[in-house]
């Protein structure tokens, strides 16, 4: 289960985890294109997703729907879109992001938060979610569309992977998006869920409109020169305290590998060293939890991962 504040404080999906693994059959995002919709009396809700509409409507007199089914669509007939609304509450107002998942909300208008859980079965190993969106901020806003990947055993739901993009700049085309999915572990997951938030961030403004269409999982894997970093990936083996760094080059060469902390500033440097079957290993004994970012110069070039060390 995932609390958020999300009527005075946006979703954020700051998973930066770690990723590897093998690829099997593609998963299809449910609904993905936005073409399904359950009408209601004053609002609609695309089909296989959930959002705050239902309970919003529920609030008399004040009540506004925050999902729209839209035609301005990139593909098909509709699109989603998520419009960040002022609701004149009696009991305390508040701006409600428009909101949409694929697990179950759990609405407190009272105390203004909600709990997303669930979310649809799932068994492989995307690389990306991708998609096209449009977005207009009101006053600095941002957006963000996010996906966590679950895995349950012995009754215990663990998070192993998740991804996000996050986008501020206005954008009147419809312009595609890539979420690189990051892997705590090898263990292929049993649950998705897709979270999309028109405002995302703690200072949210009404107005705040984000489109989206045709979403999608990707499963490209190893060096993309439109999306370099895609071909580094970073694992977290913590029993020998090393962080597996599998590097997915055209050509195997010697790196020179820096390690920066969330600050710029930088912690570590190794090389030039060798890779060995499209891997190295690096130590971080002594490192703090929290986001890293790591930088392989190779060719010429500096590519980059950001990546978080728990423990």
């Amino acid at each position: 289960m995932i609390t958020f504040r999300l009527f005075t404080v946006a979703a954020a999906f700051l998973f930066a985890l770690s990723s590897s693994g093998t690829l099997q059959a593609q998963t299809p995002v449910p609904n993905g294109d936005f073409e399904l919709w359950d009408n209601f009396t004053g609002y609609s809700n695309p089909q296989l997703w959930d959002s705050p509409n239902d309970t919003l409507m529920l609030i008399p007199f004040f009540g506004k729907p925050v999902v729209f089914k839209s035609t301005d669509h990139h593909g098909g007939a509709y699109s989603c879109k998520l419009l960040t609304q002022y609701i004149a509450f009696p009991l305390g107002p508040f701006n409600c992001p428009g909101v949409i998942t694929l697990g179950r909300l759990s609405i407190d208008i009272i105390n203004q938060t909600f709990n997303v859980t669930g979310g649809v079965p799932i068994s492989d190993q995307p690389t990306h979610l991708m998609g096209y969106y449009k977005f207009q901020p009101v006053g600095g806003d941002s957006c963000t569309m996010g996906i966590v990947l679950y895995k349950t055993t012995a009754g215990v739901q663990d998070t192993i992977a998740g991804g996000y993009f996050s986008a501020k700049a206005a954008t009147t085309d419809w312009t595609h998006f890539s979420a690189w999915i990051y892997y705590d572990t090898i263990v292929t997951p049993d649950t998705m869920n897709i979270m999309c938030i028109s405002s995302a961030q703690f200072d949210m403004n009404a107005g705040t409109a984000l489109w989206l269409d045709d979403l999608y999982l990707d499963y490209t894997v190893g060096f993309n020169e439109k999306d370099p970093g895609a071909g580094i990936s970073v694992y977290q083996d913590k029993e020998t305290e090393r962080l597996i760094v599998f590097c997915e080059f055209p050509e195997e060469q010697t790196v020179v590998s820096r390690l920066f902390d969330i600050s710029g500033r930088e912690i570590e440097c190794h090389g030039p060293v060798q890779i060995t079957n499209g891997r190295m290993v690096l130590p971080y004994n002594g490192f703090r939890q929290g986001l890293y970012i790591l930088a392989v110069q190779h060719q010429g070039k500096t590519f980059t991962k950001k990546f978080l060390l728990g423990f």
